[in-house]
């Protein structure tokens, strides 16, 4: 955004207000200041005028110019073409050293001498604005006859590029910038003085007929004027040229001028657009089909969307005998969503449209209406067309309290509402309460809650100015939920490792075709996942193991001999809840080639898996599992029980499962994460006497479960037996539909040292009890 001072001061009066100062507010109020430049024309540069004109006698592109300078009659031979006697001109004088270095002197040419130069804009340093000389006229001031340039204020001007974020829309305009530096020097904003229309005006009314539908987000104004002839002024010519604003039309260079005042978005249409012959104009604004607005002629053909794009056939010229000019509002949020990633041909007005525009459109319909009938021969039509959406005020309740928390300094209540109030923003303030309520202003929708509220008041009291507090550090406790279940993964991880597991980590998707074939569950249809990012990774996956078997698979065939695998990671059910598993995998040979074996390690089998386990997780127990996947072998399955809780299955991965992946015998182990223990360490007293144990081998029924054994022993157990534990099986056909289970007992007390015939009692006393309940005897 490029603004001037002194285009600034027709706003607010900075007149007084050295440009330093000036950029110094802007800075401080949030308005980034990219650069300054000061424009000054240089000495003995006069106002002139051509009294004569003539052809050059011996070039056919000069001419030759006799100039009024204020002191005399000056000849001076001219290149421009439009150069023309009675014009009000720019002349450099003899002496004179224009910008790049370019010093006048007397000088002929072709033979006829030159006392001077006839000076362009950019010969000046002032932006170029045609192919010839610059004509002047007096919207830079009254022309006085050899009066020097520099000694007019509008010419000689200081402009500052200011980095607009892109949620600042109010600042797209000179006047929308203004508003917001009066409030940093406390200043009035100037009014736009209304014209009174005259009586025997012809109403708008007689030309144009406005039709809406309910349905439109946007807001609308029309005016409506015959035109016979369109003039801009050299300062909206030069100003345009600042602001790096490109017109080849005079309408256009005035509705691009007046926009760029008030923010207001303008666009003319030609009148015979919406009509047969000089009948009356019929507008249509209705949704397109992208649900936008658009206006349509008479025949139902669009010829705008607005806020983005007008079409070029209907688009009106100087030449135009009447002319249309729309005044539009839409929220910016409805522009830049309905508008993104499509093709609409969009102009320059999407740029504003799509951040916020002025929407007082009354404002700037008179603005460019007032500019264009002092020096254009017009005559406008009373009265306007209009369509106004009701806007429904954002109302932010602030405790003042609240306010000077995030500050960090108390500001005066009386100091926060004016400077509430001078931004435009509607304040109610309730002493009992201590209570604001704040009105947030339609052309703010940027400003959302407390905190944007906050912003405001602190970038007009500036952030310099707020008392610095010494930086306030408490560490809080850092033992949270989520830091405990880091502790918990942490630990399990590295037992894991100890016990010569290896991890391994995959994506949480998994080909749904495993899940089918391993009869593992399944999300339901309408959560399956959307976009998946291959074919092959189409769904979440409901169990670690497949994808770690695929890895075993991979390793196997790199080579290696034997395969322990783990991971710690998420799965989902069928509703699509997610929790969290551990899964072990163990493939191929039980130990490495050593001397001990020979170089020929046995293979892994269900109690060598058990045990390394166990080696991870500490105590548990198995228990038969009744219902398999598709991953375990029907045979080798058990649940995993941790403190009489089911945590999971251990189990020896099916045969058929081995042979497609081509695995050698592979067990698998997963475990709901949350199942397993984690909590303090709590210290027990122990005996520092020494224990004294027993080995027992029993002859069972086959068919009996250790776990039935097992909790009875526990039940019946004295005091003393501290731990008992199966150490061999033994199976042969001399024992018929009995099986050899071998049990070490340990005995132990606190007070004592048992003799061999307390033993012996309390074994007794449990193999009557054992004999007793299941028939099981000494072998």
């Amino acid at each position: 955004m490029i603004v001037t001072k002194q285009w600034l001061n027709e706003w607010i009066d900075v007149a007084t207000i050295d440009t330093d100062k000036i950029v110094i507010a802007l800075n401080a109020i949030g308005l980034e200041v990219d650069g300054v430049q000061k424009i000054r024309i240089l000495q003995n540069v006069v106002i002139a005028e051509v009294i004569s004109c003539e052809k050059h006698p011996n070039a056919d592109k000069l001419n030759v110019c006799q100039v009024n300078v204020g002191e005399g009659i000056q000849q001076i031979v001219c290149g421009a073409k439009n150069v023309a006697a009675g014009q009000k001109v720019a002349v450099a004088l003899i002496g004179a050293e224009l910008p790049g270095g370019l010093k006048i002197k007397k000088a002929k040419l072709r033979d006829v001498e030159s006392c001077g130069m006839i000076c362009s804009s950019s010969e000046l340093g002032l932006p170029k604005i045609n192919e010839g000389i610059m004509i002047l006229d007096e919207s830079i001031g009254a022309l006085e006859i050899g009066k020097p340039l520099c000694e007019y204020p509008l010419l000689n001007d200081d402009v500052i590029e200011i980095g607009l974020t892109p949620n600042r829309g109010d600042c797209q305009s000179i006047y929308g910038v203004a508003r917001d530096l009066s409030v940093y020097f406390d200043l009035e904003v100037k009014t736009l003085g209304q014209k009174e229309e005259e009586e025997n005006q012809p109403g708008v009314g007689r030309v144009l007929h406005l039709q809406g539908n309910e349905a439109l987000d946007g807001s609308y104004m029309y005016k409506v004027f015959d035109n016979t002839e369109i003039a801009v002024p050299l300062l909206v010519e030069l100003r345009l040229g600042i602001a790096q604003i490109e017109s080849s039309c005079l309408l256009g260079k005035t509705i691009e001028y007046a926009t760029y005042v008030t923010g207001v978005l303008l666009r003319a249409y030609n009148h015979a657009c919406f009509c047969e012959k000089e009948d009356k104009a019929k507008i249509i604004i209705n949704k397109d089909e992208n649900e936008l607005d658009a206006v349509y002629d008479y025949t139902g053909a669009k010829v705008a969307i607005t806020g983005i794009a007008q079409m070029s056939e209907c688009k009106a010229n100087a030449l135009d005998k009447r002319i249309i000019i729309e005044a539009n509002y839409t929220h910016p949020e409805i522009i830049a969503s309905r508008s993104a990633n499509k093709k609409l041909g969009a102009d320059k007005h999407l740029y504003r449209s799509s951040r916020g525009s002025e929407p007082l459109l009354v404002f700037g319909l008179n603005y460019f209406m007032k500019m264009l009938s002092k020096r254009s021969s017009i005559m406008a039509y009373a009265d306007s067309q209009q369509i106004f959406q009701d806007f429904e005020e954002q109302v932010i309740n602030i405790h003042q309290s609240d306010l000077t928390q995030m500050i960090g300094e108390e500001i005066p209540k009386s100091r926060i509402i004016k400077i509430l109030k001078h931004l435009g923003f509607g304040v109610n303030f309730a002493f009992e309460q201590d209570v604001m309520n704040v009105k947030i202003p339609q052309f703010r929708p940027d400003v959302q809650n407390i905190q944007d509220i906050c912003e405001e008041i602190v970038r007009i009291v500036g952030i310099d100015n707020i008392t610095a507090q010494p930086f306030v550090f408490a560490e809080k406790l850092k033992i949270n939920q989520p830091y405990l279940n880091f502790k918990k993964r942490q630990m399990y991880r590295h037992r894991a490792v100890a016990a010569g597991f290896f991890e391994t980590l995959h994506f949480v998707f998994d080909n749904s075709e495993n899940a089918k074939k391993f009869n593992l569950p399944l999300l339901e249809d309408a959560l399956e996942v959307a976009n998946p990012i291959t074919s092959e990774l189409n769904t979440l996956r409901s169990s670690l193991v497949p994808n770690i078997l695929g890895a075993v698979s991979n390793n196997l065939k790199s080579g290696k001999k034997r395969v322990p695998l783990f991971e710690v990671g998420s799965v989902f059910d069928a509703k699509r809840n997610e929790s969290k598993k551990m899964a072990f995998v163990f493939s191929g040979e039980n130990g490495i080639a050593e001397i001990a074996n020979h170089g020929k390690p046995s293979e892994i089998d269900f109690f060598s898996f058990a045990s390394k386990i166990q080696n991870v997780l500490g105590h548990f127990t198995l228990l038969p599992l009744l219902e398999v996947n598709g991953l375990c072998s029907p045979y080798e399955a058990a649940r995993v029980m941790i403190d009489g809780i089911e945590a999971g299955y251990m189990a020896r991965v099916n045969v058929q499962v081995e042979k497609a992946l081509d695995l050698e015998r592979t067990y698998i182990c997963e475990l709901d994460f949350d199942a397993l223990s984690y909590g303090r360490k709590i210290a027990k007293e122990y005996s520092k006497l020494p224990s004294s144990s027993r080995d027992l081998s029993f002859l069972v029924d086959a068919k009996m479960q250790y776990a039935t054994l097992e909790s009875f022993i526990a039940s019946i157990a004295p005091k003393a037996l501290v731990k008992f534990s199966v150490i061999d099986r033994y199976v042969h056909e001399s024992l018929g539909d009995k099986v050899s289970l071998t049990i070490k007992f340990q005995f132990q007390s606190m007070e004592k040292t048992f003799e061999e015939e307390e033993i012996a009692s309390m074994i007794e006393i449990l193999l009557a009890q054992l004999n007793e309940k299941f028939g099981i005897s000494i072998r």
